[in-house]
C-alpha cells in the first residue's frame, strides 16, 4: 500500500532523515517511534507533501507520488495531524 524507499531530507549540512525504506501494507498497523530530533516529523511531512524530499521515492499502490502537494496527497487518502498544544481550554 505505502512504500517509502531511501528516502532522505536534508536542511543544509543537516541530515534529518538518512536512506529511510519501509513498507505499510494494508490492513496492519505501524509505528514509528525514536526520541525527539530523529526524524519522525521530517518523515511524516515528506510522505504527505508538506516537505519535498531531498533524495528517495515515495509510493501509494505502486505509484510515485514522492513531491505530491499536501492536498493531493489528501485527496489519496494520506492525512495527517497536527499536535496541538492547547485543544481545549483550561485543561493541561
Amino acid at each position: 500500500m505505502l512504500r517509502v524507499e531511501s528516502l532522505y531530507k536534508n536542511f543544509g549540512g543537516i541530515k534529518a532523515v538518512t536512506n529511510l525504506t519501509f513498507e505499510v501494507q494494508k490492513g496492519r498497523i505501524h509505528g514509528i517511534i525514536g526520541p525527539n530530533g530523529s526524524g519522525k516529523t521530517t518523515t511524516f511531512n515528506c510522505i504527505t507533501g508538506v516537505l519535498k524530499p531531498s533524495g528517495g521515492t515515495v509510493f501509494l499502490d505502486n505509484r510515485d507520488i514522492t513531491g505530491i502537494k499536501p492536498n493531493e496527497a489528501a485527496d489519496l487518502g494520506i492525512r495527517r495531524t497536527f499536535q496541538g498544544g492547547k485543544l481545549v481550554p483550561g485543561l493541561t
